[in-house]
């Protein structure tokens, strides 16, 4: 059986333009909760997460209050314009307009209003009336990953097509006061905001260099549902964990090793990696027995930008695209998300200089 090749051509990125220092976060969490049971925990996990966090919204408007109605309209809002701004400049950077897209999967777990991302790009680029649609809003920290999958099963079906993939995650909208559990402290600490885009295609696009899909992998832990999960009270969408969440990684490696060994015959050369916080990205670097540069990108995003969700994988790869591999290069996506559910894909580098 012939198999169909997918090439992942350069992301577009929208990241929040308001950038704000992750001490000042911190600090404030802490002046907020002085009476905080834990307070001392608690200011130990937020000094282990320094560096910088991107805002889609000023801070002073994230870390307001607000109704459950006002933040779900809020947040639809703003994706929708910035995936706007993404579609049309990856659609640029892979030399394709919006006629020639042929599908468009989009994936975001805090944008999940109904009709969805899906349908209003279809009204606003404007794409075809007649395009397929593949709306994922479940998959969170996952999403990037399993939405690069679906790109290439899609194609598979239709290799003469044109795929557009449209990630977003506006998560410091998930900021709640009420929430003070030093897991919920953590990720207003860690949130950052993003929203990407990239053309799937069967054949290489655009001048910059491109990823080859060459082998894909789904898992799911079973009986980890309550590990990772979103809750909904009276003031909104709220992202929850368990201390067990740590485990996921190592719960995760038999699976993952055994696919790698049957798929490559050496060492990866590069990582495009879902950095979930310091923690799980350090364990990830262990299990794959790997040294720091290949998790430079998906560190310094997490340290420069924090963990932006689903998109996060879209970010690294533009590293990636700064100071490219070399031609024919071995890499392996990956994300994490909840479920705990993995997506995985070893790709090639392929530059059209070579």
């Amino acid at each position: 059986m012939t198999t169909t090749t997918a090439y992942v051509s350069r992301p577009a990125l929208v990241l929040g333009e308001h950038v704000v220092d992750a001490a000042r976060v911190r600090d404030d969490i802490l002046a907020w909760n002085p009476d905080h049971p834990k307070l001392e925990v608690a200011r130990k996990a937020l000094t282990n997460l320094p560096g910088t966090r991107r805002y889609l919204r000023p801070y002073e408007e994230i870390v307001a209050e607000r109704s459950a109605a006002q933040r779900k309209d809020d947040v639809f809002d703003v994706l929708l314009e910035a995936a706007q701004r993404a579609a049309r400049v990856a659609m640029d950077y892979a030399g394709v307009t919006p006629a020639d897209i042929d599908c468009i999967i989009t994936t975001s777990s805090t944008g999940d209003r109904m009709p969805g991302l899906d349908v209003h790009l279809q009204d606003t680029l404007p794409l075809r009336p007649d395009i397929r649609r593949r709306p994922m809003t479940q998959l969170a920290c996952a999403g990037g990953a399993q939405a690069l999958i679906m790109a290439q099963e899609y194609l598979a079906r239709y290799p003469d097509d044109n795929v557009l993939v449209v990630a977003g995650e506006y998560l410091t909208s998930l900021y709640q006061q009420s929430l003070l559990s030093i897991e919920d402290l953590i990720y207003k600490a860690l949130w950052g905001d993003l929203v990407a885009a990239t053309v799937v295609s069967s054949r290489p696009l655009g001048p910059d260099g491109c990823l080859r899909i060459d082998h894909s992998l789904e898992y799911v832990i079973p009986h980890t549902t309550d590990r990772y999960r979103k809750e909904t009270d009276e003031r909104g969408d709220h992202f929850s964990s368990t201390r067990a969440s740590l485990r996921s990684v190592t719960d995760l490696a038999p699976a993952l090793l055994a696919w790698l060994e049957k798929n490559t015959d050496g060492p990866l050369d590069f990582g495009i990696l879902h950095p979930g916080g310091p923690a799980i990205l350090a364990k990830l670097a262990t299990v794959l027995d790997v040294d720091e540069e290949f998790t430079q990108h998906s560190r310094d995003v997490l340290t420069e930008e924090g963990n932006l969700g689903g998109p996060t994988i879209f970010s690294v790869l533009e590293r990636t695209y700064r100071t490219p591999p070399a031609d024919g290069g071995r890499g392996l996506v990956f994300g994490l998300g909840p479920g705990v559910a993995m997506g995985a894909l070893l790709v090639t580098w392929a530059d059209p200089q070579a």
